[in-house]
């Protein structure tokens, strides 16, 4: 499972990196044709929005797999390390249920409104807002497989190897 989550975060993370090098790549160029031949090209700037919008969400699902969104873990230090390990599940598992609503919400949205055309483009508004369940489902996966992980599944790492207990240090 741990090679699973590497070559996912890997290919997101590359997915990301060409995401952004065509944010600026486009940037340059509507730049470029503004200053020199005083032009655009017409939709431009809402798929750079959209480009960023399918950045942000899968850099957020990366963060979930990296442990690199927000946590007060000031108390948590200081608990014993079977409360250690409790708090990181309890603290996955909301992660994944807060995916989890979002992806509901979010599909049942898209179902709603993901008809109607974007104004410069001219797409269908689900182009962009799919962005949105996709970054809950693969947010989802990984905080599914760091559940599995903390369960045993997978033998956690611990700051006592003895005990087999601690929080996940990926």
């Amino acid at each position: 499972m741990k090679r699973f989550e590497s070559i996912l975060c890997t290919a997101l993370e590359r997915l990301i990196g060409v995401l952004l090098g065509l944010i600026a790549a486009a940037m340059v160029l509507l730049v470029g044709l503004r200053y020199l031949f005083n032009s655009s090209i017409t939709g431009t700037n809402e798929l750079i929005v959209i480009l960023f919008v399918y950045t942000t969400a899968i850099g957020a699902a990366l963060g979930i797999a990296k442990g690199d969104h927000l946590a007060i873990v000031f108390l948590i230090e200081k608990l014993p390390p079977r409360g250690r390990w409790l708090a990181e599940l309890m603290r996955v598992g909301l992660v994944g249920l807060i995916n989890a609503v979002a992806l509901v919400y979010s599909v049942q949205w898209i179902g709603v409104t993901g008809h109607y055309l974007m104004p410069s483009t001219g797409l269908p508004r689900w182009v962009a807002q799919l962005s949105i369940p996709l970054g809950c489902s693969i947010g989802l996966c990984f905080a599914a497989i760091h559940a599995v992980r903390l369960l045993g599944k997978e033998a956690p790492e611990s700051e006592n190897a003895s005990d087999g207990e601690g929080v996940v240090r990926d």
